[in-house]
């Protein structure tokens, strides 16, 4: 099934839109199965939050009503779909300025059907040469100005890769092009640390919860990479993928593996 919705009506965004024009939004992702948005609340969560850092006008009662919006939608979808949500800053006029008394707020909602690519079983994982874009203000919410993920995701493609390891360009460990990074040094289990990039993903939240006495934040830089004996990657769609290979160099198996992926699949039931 396929269905593409904005604020609840078959509609087409505009062509002077501030989200085409600025990337001026929001996004969630989000996996729908057995009648199931796994992780909503947690999805619509930091929705709420990117809102507040982006001043786009979404409040609790918009976050009730999206959500039995998404959740009526879904009722009846069993097989794998991606659920999109975006929240679009709508405001008359050009230009970067805005007034905040009469801008307004497009809901776009995408449902797909989706399937796991094969290489979930296990990632080969390169480091990209294009830094990753850093804000500290931004950093942790998932805004629409993801140039420097799409380019690197090409990188890793023309590398014969799944995807690519983002840094700094200080060369400091933040994420991949599409998903969280744990990586295990010298028998401990780290996540980097994302005060001026990257995005706190769902199934990162979680995890460093659920486990924060064997998985450690820190600051993670290049010269680490080498030292990495094992490694996975997570975004809410694909869930933990492991990393069987980093810049060519293949890894130990995840040990704690079964672990992890075991807590999400209670979490999810």
């Amino acid at each position: 099934m396929e269905i593409l919705l904005v604020n609840g009506q078959d509609a087409l965004i505009e062509a002077n839109h501030r989200a085409l024009a600025y990337g001026d939004g929001l996004f969630e992702t989000c996996l729908v199965s057995h009648r199931t948005i796994h992780f909503l609340a947690a999805h619509l969560q930091r929705l709420m939050d990117g809102a507040k850092k982006l001043l786009l006008p979404f409040d609790d009662a918009q976050k009730l009503s999206l959500k039995q919006d998404v959740v009526h939608l879904t009722s009846h979808i069993n097989e794998p779909h991606v659920l999109k949500i975006m929240l679009l800053r709508k405001a008359p006029g050009r230009g970067y300025d805005f007034n905040p008394k009469v801008q307004g707020l497009d809901v776009v909602i995408q449902l797909n059907p989706y399937q796991k690519p094969d290489w979930c079983q296990g990632a080969k994982v390169v480091e990209s040469s294009i830094p990753v874009s850093e804000n500290a203000y931004l950093a942790g919410i998932k805004h629409l100005n993801r140039l420097d993920s799409v380019l690197a995701r090409q990188e890793a493609r023309s590398e014969g890769a799944h995807d690519a390891l983002m840094l700094t360009s200080k060369r400091r460990v933040i994420e991949s092009s599409m998903a969280n990074v744990f990586l295990k040094v010298q028998g401990q289990w780290f996540t980097p640390i994302l005060d001026t990039a990257g995005v706190n993903g769902i199934i990162r939240q979680h995890l460093l919860s659920a486990f924060s006495s064997q998985i450690l934040e820190q600051h993670i830089d290049q010269a680490t990479l080498a030292q990495v004996e094992s490694a996975f990657l997570t975004n809410s769609l694909m869930g933990i993928i492991p990393i069987i290979e980093l810049n060519q160099r293949k890894l130990e198996l995840c040990s704690n593996l079964t672990q992890f992926t075991h807590s999400l699949r209670l979490l999810r039931d």
